[in-house]
């Protein structure tokens, strides 16, 4: 009833759930200003987009941000052609257009960390904006560092910058897998015996769905290992 294909589909089933709770613990991008986890929790900046400009200034350098939305900035200049822009440079007597909306991504700035950041990617300038959660200030723009000509550093401390609940709590993408998992192995194995039962009047261990396999898969998954490490490579007298 159930041949090689369904053993191997049970292997592949539990390998990928192993891999799946990195996946679904991702904050997935719903706008350039909003991600959300799995679990219903995210961020969300968008209520910025309908505020003021915010202004940060550092070596004679001032950055005007516009979260979430485009805006005509600093008449004559690039930053005011269009719709406008989203981050703009005034660098001495020069402007600059940082990135629009459309050049704008949220996301984790490292696996480690659970903190946002918004990034701007313009022609050759890279923008990173990390978010700070700030539940008893005003929300403000500060300069954070400059590596280079077309590589800025700027910190937003904003109330709406806090983790939120931005969709109701349901099962992950993780959950769902173990439950599909678990019961397909239910399945595989109660089905199986009661096929072999009656149809081949099996008993006992014969009432297992491909005994044999699963027998063996101890010594295949060790020696998949010892393969994988030895990078395919046998012993010496072998490789001579």
């Amino acid at each position: 009833m159930f041949g090689e294909d369904g053993s191997k589909f049970v292997v592949f089933a539990l390998v990928l759930t192993l891999f799946c709770d990195r996946t679904s613990s991702e904050c997935a991008q719903l706008t350039p200003c909003s991600c959300i986890f799995p679990n219903g929790q995210g961020y969300n900046l968008t209520q910025l987009g309908g505020s003021r400009n915010f202004t940060a200034s550092a070596n004679g350098q001032t950055f005007y941000f516009h979260p979430c939305s485009n805006i005509q900035m600093i008449n004559g200049s690039e930053c005011y052609n269009g719709t406008g822009v989203s981050l703009c440079l005034v660098n001495k007597n020069k402007t600059i257009s940082l990135g629009t909306v459309e050049e704008t991504t949220i996301n984790i700035e490292s696996e480690s960390s659970t903190k946002p950041a918004l990034t701007l990617r313009h022609g050759s300038y890279t923008t990173v904006i990390r978010l700070l959660c700030c539940n008893s200030c005003n929300t403000h723009l500060v300069s954070d560092s400059i590596d280079s000509d077309k590589d800025y550093h700027l910190l937003l401390m904003s109330p709406y910058a806090c983790q939120s609940q931005l969709r109701t709590k349901g099962l992950s993408t993780g959950s769902l897998l173990v439950i599909y998992l678990f019961v397909f192995t239910a399945l595989y194995f109660v089905g199986g015996a009661i096929a072999l039962k009656w149809l081949r009047g099996a008993t006992g261990r014969e009432m297992i769905a491909n005994y044999s396999f699963w027998r063996e898969l101890p010594s295949l998954v060790r020696d998949g290992i010892a393969f994988t490490f030895s990078c395919g490579r046998g012993d010496s007298y072998e490789r001579i």
